[in-house]
């Protein structure tokens, strides 16, 4: 090869060896700088796709709010449903058979009428639910039934600084 390059005219050996270098470069470019440069920009694409992510989990976070309080450990139990919170742990105590009307009064305070149900599990329910969701009795109307040891009540209930 370097016979037939010396054989070559002068004019011939500068466009051949200026066609040598332009395809050294050509493939230092392609096959070296090309990958690195195409990694980056997906890296790039990968940190901005990430950061949509990010923004839109930090819109989420901010329309559902802090799901902390004294609730025990118990994720989202801050922004349940009074209802829930009162058929969950009425059905758990075994009050849930005397429990004959539950309404919402607001979004945090419920209205309950109990009726000829044991005292002492209503009263352990009132406690339960006081430290495990943080729910206050605000109004309370308790009267004995004809069973002994057996009430009838009206209770409101409220959220804990509500």
């Amino acid at each position: 090869m370097r016979e037939w390059f010396y054989k070559l005219a002068p004019r011939e050996r500068l466009l051949v060896g200026t066609a040598a270098v332009l395809t050294g470069i050509l493939l230092i470019v392609t096959l070296g700088i090309r990958p690195i440069v195409s990694k980056t920009t997906r890296g790039h694409e990968h940190i901005e796709d990430k950061r949509k992510l990010l923004s839109e989990v930090e819109r989420v976070a901010e329309r559902i709010g802090p799901q902390t309080g004294s609730n025990r450990g118990t994720p989202g139990i801050a922004g349940q449903s009074l209802v829930v919170i009162v058929d969950r742990t009425t059905r758990s105590s075994g009050l849930a058979p005397y429990l004959k009307r539950n309404q919402p009064d607001g979004a945090n305070s419920i209205r309950l009428r109990f009726e000829n149900a044991p005292f002492d599990a209503t009263i352990e329910w009132l406690s339960s639910i006081k430290s495990g969701y943080g729910l206050i009795v605000s109004a309370a109307n308790i009267e004995a039934a004809n069973t002994t040891g057996r009430v009838n009540c009206n209770l409101t209930l409220t959220r804990g600084g509500g």
